[in-house]
Order: structure tokens, then C-alpha cells, then sequence
């Protein structure tokens, strides 16, 4: 296999990167690696949630604070930074203003060339941040406060991570996680082409994939996983701030490595980060009617009573499935880190499906 090392050239997916990653043996190569993490909770009363765009549907509290993990990534020869903050998605105006701030301290290092800023696409993190009309319209417009805490968090999980950069390796591990997302959409699902269909053993991805960055004396750094699912756990008649889902899945894989740190403070930053989530819901119970329990029909109604129809599960309320869910991702991907720690020196592929 061709054992070059791992270039940047092409930012503009992610998964670009994995492949690279994949198909060469960068894996056993040594780079520069850095990990941060900040808050990037900002208002949590009164500011309306973006994501269910409910107009109704304002904070009063808070489940999970939201947070910004950063990673650098440094061959000698070029560098790149993705960034996972738990917000429902990244406007071009928070980028802007990121890249501003990190100019300031670190003149042309870290510029629109090399850095990365992926929201987790939770639903229930303060919105009005976007500075677009579309998406700020059910935020009765832009919230200052919300803008500043996500702009400020991103920027000091990159400084962090900036402060501590290391030698290590990466690795990847991949596997599969079967009953913790389902198709929203069924029916168009089915309006593919048959021979695109039979492509797939499920009308979902259940793929799980992992980069694992240690360091040059064998200490775990971080994690980064791609799973497809929407934080959605935490309905739209939520008012508490929260990361959701994913966010919950990030706290208990760094709970597991920072032993008694609080959250957000250890070393080890962990990430389960946006992917290809677009129909692929965490509600495993599928959509009932709201009062009866029935199944809904093919056109997502209820008959007879004025009920709604909506997907839930799998837990008996958004907190317990929440957990759920997150628990289930947590899992996976801690028993991929255990077999890799075990099998580090083996190889850098490991299958996490036994």
C-alpha cells in the first residue's frame, strides 16, 4: 500500500480524510496532535431553540451544557484543525469571527485553509446565531449572547488544543451499531433504484467509524467518531439547553478516560461528531399516534382522533432515551478504544463488530 503521509490538500469534506486514512498506512506515522476543549453553552432562558424551528420553544434550564472540541493535526508540513461543537449547525459569519480571533493571536497559521468547524446538529441548543434570515426568523433574529458563546468556545478549544500539542499517532477502527438509529423516511427511501438498494443491508448507515490519536508515550489524547444519527432524542417540547444524544456520548466516553475530572476539564477530549445523519433518526420506536399508540400511516396521520402522529424511543421519556441512545454509541466506540489499547502494536485497523 502506498505509505506516503497523510496531505490536507482538499478541506471540503471530511471524508476525504478518512479515506486517506484508510487506504495508506499514515496511521503509523508520527505527527504533531493537539486536543482542547471549552464551554460554548451561552443564554439558557428565554432564547428559543434552533433546529425544530418552534417558536415556542425557549430555554429555562439546562440537562447538558454544550461544549467545542478541537483537534490539530500537524504533519511537519501542514496543519489542519477540525472542530465539533455541540450546536445545532456552524453559520459562515461564526467562522469568520473564529478565524478573526485566531488571526489576532497566531497571525497565518490557522486561516479558511486548514480549519474545520462542524456543528453536532443538536436541537436543543440556544439559536440566533447564524445571522442568516432563514435560519434566525424562528429566533425572532439575531441573539448576540448565543454568537459570542459559540465563537468564544470554538476559539478556546482551538488555543487549547494549539497549547497542547504532542507527538502521536492516529488510528481508525470501524464497526457497526444496529439498534440505535432508523430511517425517518421509509417510504422515499423506497423511491431509490432497486439495484442502489440492494447496495445496503439497511435503509440506514450502521457504520461507526473512530480516529483514535495517542501519543509518542502511548497515552490516549482524543477520539473522534462518525456515527449517523440525529440528536433529536430530546423532542421538541424540550426547554432544557442540551448536546442531546451525542453530546451525552462525548461526556461518558471522557468521564471514562479522565477518571474523576469534571466535565469539560480532563485532557482526553472525545467527540461524536455530525455525518451523514439527514433521514436518520435515534426515535427507534418508530412514529405512533399520539393518544391511541397505533402505528401511524404511510402519510404520517392518525385517523379518527385529532391526534398527532410523531416517533419516540426507545426510552419511556426524551431523558431515559437520551441515555439510550448515547449509551449504546458510548459503548461501541469504548470497546473499540479497549481493542485497540490491547492491539496497538499490532495493526491500526481493527474491526469493532465481534
Amino acid at each position: 500500500m502506498d505509505t506516503k503521509r497523510l496531505r490536507f490538500h482538499d478541506l471540503s469534506t471530511l471524508w476525504i480524510i478518512l479515506l486517506t486514512f484508510i487506504l495508506s498506512r499514515s496511521c503509523l506515522a508520527s505527527y504533531s496532535i493537539g486536543v482542547g476543549i471549552a464551554d460554548s453553552t451561552g443564554p439558557v432562558a428565554e432564547v428559543v431553540f434552533m433546529g425544530y424551528a418552534k417558536m415556542d420553544q425557549k430555554g429555562s434550564g439546562i440537562h447538558l451544557r454544550t461544549f467545542s472540541r478541537a483537534y490539530i493535526i500537524d504533519d511537519g508540513e501542514e496543519r489542519f484543525v477540525f472542530v465539533s461543537v455541540d450546536s445545532c449547525m456552524i453559520g459562515n459569519e461564526v467562522r469568520k469571527a473564529v478565524l478573526h480571533k485566531l488571526q489576532s493571536q497566531y497571525g497565518n497559521l490557522y486561516t479558511e485553509k486548514n480549519v474545520m468547524i462542524s456543528g453536532t446538529h443538536t436541537h436543543s441548543s440556544p439559536g440566533g446565531f447564524m445571522m442568516d434570515v432563514l435560519f434566525d426568523l424562528t429566533t425572532y433574529g439575531f441573539v448576540k449572547e448565543s454568537f459570542n458563546a459559540i465563537v468564544n468556545g470554538i476559539t478556546r478549544s482551538i488555543k487549547r488544543a494549539h497549547e497542547n500539542v504532542v507527538p502521536g499517532r492516529i488510528f481508525i477502527t470501524q464497526g457497526e451499531i444496529l439498534d440505535a438509529n432508523i430511517n425517518r423516511s421509509p417510504l422515499a427511501y423506497l423511491n431509490n433504484p432497486k439495484a442502489e438498494r440492494d447496495k445496503y443491508d439497511n435503509n440506514v448507515d450502521k457504520t461507526m467509524t473512530q480516529l483514535q490519536f495517542v501519543g509518542a508515550d502511548n497515552q490516549p489524547l482524543g477520539v473522534i467518531n462518525w456515527f449517523a444519527v440525529h440528536p433529536t432524542s430530546m423532542n421538541n417540547t424540550n426547554h432544557l439547553v442540551s448536546s442531546d444524544n451525542v453530546g451525552y456520548a462525548s461526556i461518558l466516553f471522557e468521564k471514562m478516560i479522565n477518571k474523576n475530572a469534571m466535565i469539560g476539564k480532563g485532557p482526553f477530549v472525545a467527540t461524536f461528531a455530525s455525518t451523514n445523519l439527514g433521514d436518520v433518526s435515534p426515535n427507534t420506536r418508530g412514529p405512533k399516534c399520539e393518544f391511541s399508540g397505533l402505528n401511524c400511516t404511510d402519510s404520517y396521520t392518525c385517523p379518527g382522533k385529532k391526534e398527532m402522529c410523531f416517533a419516540s424511543g426507545p426510552g419511556k421519556d426524551m431523558f431515559e432515551s437520551t441515555s439510550i441512545i448515547a449509551r449504546k454509541m458510548f459503548d461501541k466506540a469504548a470497546h473499540g478504544f479497549s481493542n485497540f489499547t490491547s492491539n496497538m502494536k499490532v495493526r491500526p485497523l481493527i474491526d469493532l463488530s465481534n
